[in-house]
């Protein structure tokens, strides 16, 4: 199961952590997690293209990724709020495979 964790700080969204394969199908072939990763590196391209202040790190291996907002301004609060609604959709769509921790 994927496990995605929301932080927020003053109502906005400071850190997005997922961790785990889906196991919807077999790593590689997985929509669910590709979706979820498709989800984030969009994101993170957004953020990089606006300059904005973040740091992104992930690890394939473990699997791990984790967005973290460093300072907020309107264009990181826009992607982080929109980041959230597509990751709660496909949590919602894909509910056995998917679980949404709001910290």
């Amino acid at each position: 199961m994927t496990k995605i964790s929301i932080k927020k700080e003053d109502n906005l969204v400071k850190v997005i952590k997922v961790t785990g394969h889906s196991g919807y199908a077999n790593k590689g072939s997985d929509i669910v997690c590709s979706s979820i990763t498709t989800a984030m590196y969009v994101s993170y391209g957004m953020l990089n293209k606006a300059k904005c202040d973040f740091t992104f790190n992930t690890d394939e291996a473990k699997p791990f990724m984790e967005l973290k907002i460093n300072n907020s301004n309107d264009v990181t609060k826009l992607v982080m709020d929109n980041l959230v609604d597509v990751l709660e959709g496909i949590a919602y769509d894909y509910k056995a495979y998917v679980t949404i921790i709001n910290e």
